[in-house]
């Protein structure tokens, strides 16, 4: 490949072995030799330290190179260019030796043939995105912070034929939008690879050093961070996973244990935490919480049900009824816990198996 302005030969695009000590300008992790072909998706995800964004910035600028490109740089927000990967991309032009070629403005960055490299987040430019649907390529970065609302207005916006969608990420939580759209349901045309620390052919000795230490102090931290792992639960949670584990009795096997386990509770409440969900294919809202939980005469609380799920208003309606239906066969009567801020439901309901009209109530302001 030529530099188009100065005639010379530009740095060879190729991938690197892992045990390679190569770090020829141009070069990539092996792993990461798909971004030379062509696909709508290319979705790259893990931990720390694996070379994402740096490949992807060595990619594009090296891709704009060869042919004159509209690439669009966007994460979820960017209050200024510093928030964005315009540096990183100014500092591989450098590394790439493209300096003569590429011109790094203020705000773009400019290549001889036309080729131009925009910057804009998206939660607040949702209306300056829809007018990029002319772009041949859009660079996701951070892509695990990017909600469903604006993932949902950026895929169709990038219709130009041959276009391309790349997202960089760290995987948080799995049900995060990101891992879910991509990595869950990739779509056909997609290359996905997950890259962790050892896939780095230049991995540097100082966050290896990094590393080591967090894999000592804090095994699940290490995991996520290092190792491209999900996290089981949002930090600083209350209650986690491995808790509910480590205290889960084992739930009745017939319909006799239900009426003994039953009969040992004073009280039961039903929570229900609308979300404004509209349905099971609605990813922007969160789930909507119904939980059943039983307080015993030792005074133990026990979850009976956990029915969360993401439903439409009737749909939660229903399942709340059945719920409330089946902790009241052989059970205490039921309190209703709606969770809407400072809203609360005025009318009761009718209990489908009891005949009884329930008006008990609480509600929870936060």
């Amino acid at each position: 490949m030529r530099n188009p302005r100065s005639g010379s030969r530009a740095p060879a695009f190729a991938p690197v072995e892992d045990d390679q000590p190569d770090t020829e300008a141009g070069a990539l992790p092996f792993k990461l030799g798909f971004l030379l072909a062509r696909s709508r998706y290319k979705i790259i995800y893990g931990g720390r330290g694996s070379a994402k964004s740096w490949s992807a910035a060595r990619a594009l600028l090296l891709r704009g190179a060869e042919e004159p490109l509209r690439i669009l740089c966007t994460r979820e927000f960017q209050n200024s260019l510093l928030d964005s990967s315009h540096r990183l991309l100014a500092d591989q032009v450098v590394e790439l030796g493209l300096s003569d070629f590429y011109t790094v403005q203020k705000k773009t960055i400019i290549g001889a043939n036309g080729t131009v490299f925009i910057f804009a987040g998206l939660r607040h430019n949702i209306s300056k995105i829809k007018s990029f649907e002319g772009a041949d390529i859009v660079w996701v970065e951070e892509g695990q912070n990017v909600s469903k609302q604006s993932y949902d207005v950026l895929i169709p916006t990038i219709r130009k034929p041959g276009s391309e969608i790349w997202v960089t990420f760290n995987p948080d939580l799995e049900e995060d939008e990101a891992y879910q759209r991509f990595v869950v349901w990739p779509q056909a045309d997609s290359k996905v690879q997950k890259v962790n620390w050892n896939d780095n052919p230049w991995f540097p000795e100082e966050l290896r050093r990094e590393k080591d230490h967090l894999k000592a102090r804090d095994l699940e931290a290490y995991n996520n961070v290092w190792e491209g792992h999900c996290r089981s639960h949002v930090a600083g949670a209350l209650w986690t996973k491995e808790m509910f584990a480590e205290n889960r009795d084992a739930a009745p096997e017939n319909e006799a244990g239900r009426a003994k386990l039953l009969a040992t509770l004073r009280r039961v409440v039903i929570s229900i935490d609308p979300s404004g969900c509209s349905g099971e294919q609605d990813r922007r809202a969160d789930e909507i919480g119904i939980i059943a939980t039983g307080v015993g005469h030792d005074g133990i609380a026990r979850v009976l049900e956990d029915a969360t799920g993401r439903y439409s208003p009737n749909e939660w309606a229903i399942k709340t009824l059945e719920v409330f239906a089946d902790v009241q066969r052989g059970g205490p009567d039921a309190d209703a816990l709606f969770l809407f801020g400072r809203r609360t439901i005025q009318r009761g309901f009718q209990a489908p198996t009891t005949g009884r009209r329930h008006r008990r109530y609480r509600r929870a302001a936060y």
